[in-house]
């Protein structure tokens, strides 16, 4: 438990599974359930339908594992370059993408 005593944002860094225990973390926490809460039911009431998309990517989050490649190319028929290398020029981003494996943005 925590002492009932002000702490510092670089201490609640440190004891990261402590933090939604303190009053700053529950209050942020819970003003972001509530927005959260507002902003989809004004999109539901709008005839708006909410899903989770995946998220197609150029980078490898941290390694974090193997990834699922995805392209808009006929995978029979394959441009490629003198190296041997696939054109990705006109596929997302010009670059070879796969889905994230993580969370984070960009």
């Amino acid at each position: 438990p925590l002492q009932k005593k002000g702490h510092t944002l670089e201490f609640l860094r440190e004891i990261a599974h402590m933090r939604p225990r303190t009053n700053t973390f529950g209050a942020v926490f819970r003003i972001r359930h509530n927005m959260a809460i507002a902003i989809h039911t004004f999109f539901h009431q709008k005839g708006f339908v909410y899903f989770h998309t995946p998220i197609i990517t150029a980078s490898d989050c941290e390694g974090a594992g193997p990834m699922f490649q995805v392209t808009t190319k006929n995978l029979y028929d394959l441009k490629k370059d003198e190296a041997g290398s696939i054109i990705y020029d006109d596929d997302f981003f010009g670059k070879q993408t796969s889905l994230t494996v993580s969370g984070q943005l960009e």
